[in-house]
């Protein structure tokens, strides 16, 4: 392998997560991959984010949106920035994400073992149970309105995994040719929030390329902090949109009355789960979202970015 002749540009999306963005910064950083350029595209933060990434990590570059533009608009600038400077591969990492320092040669070892690979993800453990599996590939199912981690909570044995395909790759951590991002468009803006990397996925596998998903490569994620928690009406309501208008993009005909019993059952049984814990809120926000997404319309200015 080549360390000297692959580029491979970093995007961080941030959004007043200065300490957590110091540390995903600083764990590229210690990447033992050589030709490796860390962008940060920082959507307006008020917490000094910008300020303390270029006095910190003087080689990175710090593109300075005057507003929350959201993650797929944010990733967008940072793939256009990257390819700018003919990067080979793009590797997106989530602002409350750390890689440790060979999970950028891993990948890319997997994509020149891999011609047809057109994105591939590490392993992503929880933060703060590093031996237990957040995401170990992704399955869907939009016929029934399904998306989901395998392995999830799962205890990871390093050994006990291989490289494998996998239905999308999610946008916490990964890894992306340059040439397929701009063969398929790269991301989506019209999700605000969340199922872009499942759009994006659907697209890359519809033009050919494959998805993979490899152990060998290992990134800890601090589930949800920047949303406000796994439980939060923010969070829920994003969810709900996002999914709704990736089944309204994707999902067949033929597969509409499936999809609407398994939908209405499963948000029926999430909503009896959230009451009983004081989460009328969530729920409620969750119904919104779903119906939002369905019916195509604008986002409240409560759950505005």
């Amino acid at each position: 392998m080549d360390r000297d002749r692959s580029k491979v540009a970093a995007v961080v999306v941030n959004w007043n997560r200065c300490e957590l963005l110091l540390e995903a910064v600083g764990s590229l950083a210690a990447s033992n991959w050589p030709n490796l350029r860390v962008i940060v595209v920082d959507n307006g933060s008020t917490d000094g984010s910008a300020e303390a990434i270029a006095e910190r990590y003087p080689d990175a570059v710090v593109l300075r949106n005057c507003s929350n533009l959201g993650f797929a608009v944010g990733s967008g600038q940072g793939l256009d920035e990257a390819l700018k400077d003919g990067g080979d591969y793009i590797f997106f990492l989530n602002n409350d994400a750390t890689v440790e320092p060979d999970a950028v040669l891993e990948l890319v070892g997997l994509f020149e073992s891999h011609p047809r690979a057109g994105a591939a993800a590490p392993y992503i453990l929880y933060h703060n149970r590093r031996d237990r599996i957040w995401y170990g590939g992704g399955i869907v199912a939009l016929w029934r309105g399904w998306i989901g981690h395998r392995h999830l909570r799962h205890r990871f044995r390093q050994d006990k995994h291989q490289p494998a395909l996998t239905g999308y790759i999610t946008g916490c951590a990964f890894m992306a040719r340059a040439g397929a991002l701009k063969e398929v468009g790269g991301f989506d803006t019209g999700y605000g929030l969340y199922s872009e990397d499942v759009d994006l996925s659907l697209r890359l596998q519809r033009a050919g390329w494959e998805l993979w998903v490899t152990p060998k490569a290992v990134t800890y994620h601090r589930v949800s902090v920047t949303a406000g928690g796994e439980l939060s009406p923010f969070k829920a309501f994003h969810r709900g949109r996002s999914n709704a208008l990736l089944v309204r993009r994707y999902t067949p005909v033929w597969a509409w009355p499936t999809l609407i019993i398994g939908g209405v059952i499963g948000g029926i049984a999430l909503t009896v789960r959230l009451l009983p814990a004081g989460r009328i809120g969530t729920a409620c926000a969750l119904w919104q979202g779903i119906i939002s997404g369905l019916a195509g319309g604008r986002i409240p200015d409560r759950y505005s970015l």
